[in-house]
């Protein structure tokens, strides 16, 4: 199911995250965005892996060493979640560690993070020069009708499907907005090309993020710069993955894992099931506190997203108290 107001506004392109409705972005003095098609060796990355977006998460899960068995099969049961929406390779270690990642979010993210395409490096210093000027800009493929295409030379070769080799994102855009929010959003969509079954929700991919324009420099990944993000992951078989991070104040993490809406026949019934830590489930919520090191956990099997016109409050979104919590571990990738 869709858990945020913010989803709505993801299909256009001028939104704020700071709340449900369409944010003016005032007047724009020049929008740098032009077509950008691009051809790589391989989607899968396999280094700099401290740069993956959930890197913090995976190191932080790992059980505190006074934590018991129960624990290590909760952190398990995360880790294999998040791998089987970000497509995670990692080690079979007690303290596994990050080995490669093959998703849409990830790359474009580190595409936008090392710099080496010069559209997309133009549109963060057009952005860092409008903030300097406290004015607001707009860097947006949507606006200016123009396109994104990455394709996966060996996944080409190797004969594998459109979907696997060809991504293209409808959505890339940075927005500075100093008379209302204050902030710099940048929003990345994601959609899978390909034939997919009538009737079947298509895989996608959404990240919307709020930036400290004070922070936001016109190179790098600005890690540094982010206040908040969330966004979906859709993969088949009607499962998604939502998730809220809080960079600033709160710093946490919560991950939502059930059914769409399709699988959940209108959150009418329960989702598709799957195994979390050794039970059969088919919701997950994961709240991480960076500050407590506090992971809580809710599950449930078989409960409607609704029960008439009510949340149903069996429902693992919707429960008060976690099922299990245990204490993780610091990660130097999330301070």
């Amino acid at each position: 199911m869709r858990h945020s107001c913010m989803f709505a506004a993801l299909s256009v392109a001028a939104f704020g995250l700071s709340g449900c409705g369409m944010e003016d972005t005032g007047p724009v003095a020049f929008n740098p965005a032009t077509n950008v098609d691009v051809t790589f060796s391989s989607f899968t990355l396999t280094e700099a892996t401290d740069t993956l977006l959930f890197g913090d998460l995976f190191a932080a899960v790992q059980p505190a060493g006074t934590e018991g068995t129960r624990a290590a099969e909760l952190a398990a049961g995360i880790r294999a979640q998040l791998a089987a929406f970000l497509t995670l390779t990692y080690t079979a270690d007690s303290e596994p560690v990050l080995e490669s990642a093959r998703n849409p979010l990830d790359l474009m993210r580190r595409v936008l993070g090392e710099d080496e395409i010069g559209n997309f490096r133009a549109g963060k210093e057009y952005i860092s020069s409008r903030i300097d000027e406290t004015a607001a800009g707009e860097y947006s493929n949507t606006t200016n009708d123009v396109s994104i295409r990455f394709t996966d030379q060996q996944a080409l070769l190797d004969g594998e499907p459109l979907t696997d080799y060809q991504w293209r994102y409808p959505i890339l855009k940075w927005a500075y907005t100093p008379d209302t929010s204050d902030r710099v959003t940048r929003i990345i969509s994601w959609v899978a090309s390909g034939d997919f079954a009538e009737g079947s929700t298509r895989p996608s991919a959404t990240l919307g993020t709020q930036f400290l324009p004070r922070d936001f420099l016109a190179l790098g990944y600005n890690d540094g710069a982010r206040l908040h993000s969330e966004g979906s992951i859709v993969i088949e078989g009607e499962r998604e993955m939502s998730f809220v991070r809080e960079y600033n104040g709160e710093n946490t993490d919560v991950i939502n894992i059930d059914g769409t809406a399709i699988g959940t026949n209108g959150g009418t019934t329960g989702g598709p099931e799957f195994e979390f830590a050794g039970s059969t489930v088919d919701c997950v919520r994961v709240e991480m506190d960076y500050d407590t090191l506090t992971v809580n956990v809710f599950t449930s099997l078989n409960e409607a997203p609704q029960d008439g016109d009510t949340n149903n409050p069996a429902y693992c979104l919707n429960k008060a108290n976690p099922d299990e919590n245990y204490q993780g571990t610091a990660s130097t990738l999330r301070p």
